[in-house]
């Protein structure tokens, strides 16, 4: 009948109605996925500095109203260290330098007995850091300064017995900064040699100089006077001659 034709037709008509809009919600879940980003794509260090670069912002601002609070300073200052990390794993150790740099500013104005502990870490770092663009000399004196640092903290410890473990773990801290700094030292005579043995090879270091010296002139009268003439003339023959006639006469 027209009536069953009719509702027939409408049953297809809604089936492909509903057959296009589940296709078009499959479209869009399709461009919104394409949308997010893949987190395996994304760089975890980029991701680590994109939050600790947050997280400085904020605590500078309350660093603008509290600048004498030590937890703001030292907050301030991990996140300076933790971003020289990242620096360094990426190579910018130019950057990792300012970074370091800048926490030891801030962590040098903390009256803390952490002060001390935390200092000798970022000295070690910025000795690590100078080590690596091959600048010894300020390495030597970062490490000699990372254990300057842990000589206070262990002298702050002397009198609590309480703290008879942290101060034994900050003594054995010290040879491992101790041969670096000796490799560091090591380093610069190494450096030294071998800038030497350029100049050698490119030329640079032939600065031997030909001095003339004033010796004083040697009298070689005696010599000249008890010298045989080697050659002797035709006269002195001649002469030899009338001598011996001479005297047999």
């Amino acid at each position: 009948t027209d009536n069953d034709e009719n509702e027939n037709i409408e049953e297809e008509t809604d089936k492909e109605l509903k057959d296009e809009g589940e296709a078009e919600e499959e479209d869009d879940d399709e461009n919104e996925d394409d949308s997010i980003p893949n987190d395996e794509n994304v760089n975890d260090l980029e991701r680590a500095f994109e939050i600790l670069e947050c997280a400085h912002m904020i605590y500078s601002k309350m660093f603008e109203t509290n600048s004498n609070d030590s937890h703001i300073i030292t907050r301030i200052a991990d996140i300076h260290v933790m971003l020289a990390d990242i620096c360094n794993e990426n190579g910018d150790h130019e950057n990792a330098l300012s970074h370091v740099l800048k926490a030891i500013e801030l962590q040098e104005t903390i009256i803390e007995h952490q002060r001390y502990r935390l200092l000798a870490e970022s000295y070690y770092k910025l000795g690590l850091i100078y080590e690596l663009i091959h600048k010894f000399s300020d390495a030597v004196d970062s490490f000699n300064k990372a254990i300057d640092s842990i000589n206070q903290a262990i002298k702050q410890l002397d009198n609590d017995n309480d703290k008879e473990n942290e101060r034994e773990e900050l003594k054995s801290l010290l040879p491992s900064i101790e041969l670096k700094r000796n490799d560091a030292q090591a380093s610069i005579v190494d450096q030294h040699l071998i800038v030497q043995a350029r100049k050698i090879l490119t030329g640079q270091n032939n600065t031997t100089e030909i001095k003339t010296i004033d010796v004083p002139a040697k009298d070689i009268t005696l010599n000249i006077r008890h010298k045989r003439p080697v050659i002797e003339t035709e006269n002195d023959d001649d002469d030899d001659e009338t001598m011996k006639k001479a005297i047999l006469e």
